[in-house]
């Protein structure tokens, strides 16, 4: 009984054991997702400055735009007027250009005169060649100044596309760790919910294994001293047993043969069994029933502390009739200890113990078992 009460015990501690494993797995797990969140909303955030970061460019690259329109507008001007200008230029030298350089030349009063003029007309001629070179050096800046400005928005406006993309992607990610981070809570919350109550289980249960225990304690120590005072009135009213010996007993009254008159038992029934036994113990002849540690609800520990797993040669037995601890004889099953109790067990009856249920099956309940108590 004390055994029983305490097996269910055992069982729930160890799926306690199982709600803790949980627990703490849950909680790395959580430490996880937490991790994981942080890192995101890292990632995130640095994809956002980057973002903030590309709007002040974009912006400054759209001032930058302005001011460039502005140039190549100017720009353009300008090198529209002067296309006119050489162009008009141009024209003059064309017509009048060699004609009036030898007439420069010729009204030349000395030849310092002729060479001085001769070298003011390369360095005119030299300047208009260069207004022509800066013309087209100034039309090529202009079509690269659009061209870098056109790559460079298209850029800007590319990157800020793809931040933003990358940025929503994580924003998605953050909120399924969220949700993985408040699932996980949860069962938390479910695994502490099942943890009070199986511990209010194993408290319960250990209460009960306590009280339990103390009960058989009790019992034990009432029944030994029922046997000694049994054993006490056995002494005092010997002769008298003595007398008797050859009358009927009941099926609740063990009958003992005196160590003085070995050759003569009384069965249960009454009758003699003709002096056949020869031991120097006493000898008793009882029912008996079968019992086994593997049934269903049975424990697998003695009321003496008997471990029926290695030691199966027990009985069940009346401590008032046979003492426990004592050293029997049993027909049909062997050598065994009187090591343990049974509620059922009262008076002229005992219970022998098997390791299978089979064997349990195979005994039954039989009749006029003789017991001899070494």
């Amino acid at each position: 009984m004390l055994i029983n009460a305490a097996l269910p015990v055992g069982a729930f501690a160890e799926s306690l054991d199982d709600l803790k494993e949980k627990e703490a797995q849950a909680e790395q797990t959580g430490k996880a997702l937490n991790d994981d969140i942080n890192t995101a909303l890292n990632d995130v955030n640095e994809k956002y400055a980057e973002i903030e970061k590309l709007k002040k460019d974009i912006s400054k690259a759209a001032e930058t735009i302005e001011s460039s329109k502005a140039e190549i507008t100017a720009t353009e001007k300008s090198i529209s007027r002067r296309k006119e200008i050489v162009g008009d230029r141009m024209k003059d030298i064309q017509l009048n250009g060699e004609e009036r350089t030898w007439q420069v030349l010729l009204d030349a009063e000395n030849v310092s005169e002729f060479f001085n003029r001769a070298f003011a007309m390369t360095i005119l001629q030299n300047a208009e060649k260069e207004k022509i070179d800066s013309l087209s050096k100034d039309k090529e800046k202009l079509s690269e100044l659009q061209k870098t400005v056109k790559d460079k928005q298209s850029e800007l406006q590319a990157n800020e596309a793809k931040l933003q993309e990358e940025a929503s992607a994580m924003d998605e990610q953050v909120l399924a760790l969220k949700e993985q981070l408040s699932a996980n809570q949860a069962t938390l919350q479910q695994i502490a919910d099942k943890k009070q109550t199986e511990q209010q289980r194993i408290d319960n249960q250990k209460k009960a294994a306590a009280a339990a225990k103390k009960q058989q304690a009790e019992a034990v120590a009432a029944a030994k001293k029922q046997a000694e005072s049994a054993s006490s009135s056995a002494a005092d009213s010997s002769s008298e047993s003595q007398s008797s010996s050859s009358s009927s007993s009941s099926d609740e009254t063990p009958v003992v043969t005196p160590p003085s008159q070995p050759d003569e038992t009384t069965n249960t029934d009454g009758s003699s069994n003709g002096g056949n036994d020869t031991t120097n113990g006493r000898v008793l002849y009882m029912q008996s029933t079968a019992y086994s540690w593997r049934e269903a609800g049975s424990g697998y520990i003695t009321a003496t502390g008997i471990d029926l797993r290695s030691q199966s040669n027990v009985i069940a037995v009346d401590p008032s009739v046979i003492p426990l601890g004592s050293l029997v004889e049993v027909e049909g099953y062997g050598m065994a200890i009187a090591g343990d109790t049974g509620g059922a067990i009262k008076g002229n009856i005992i219970d022998v113990h098997f390791p299978t249920v089979d064997q349990c099956l195979t005994w039954g309940r039989r009749n006029n078992v003789k017991v001899v108590i070494r």
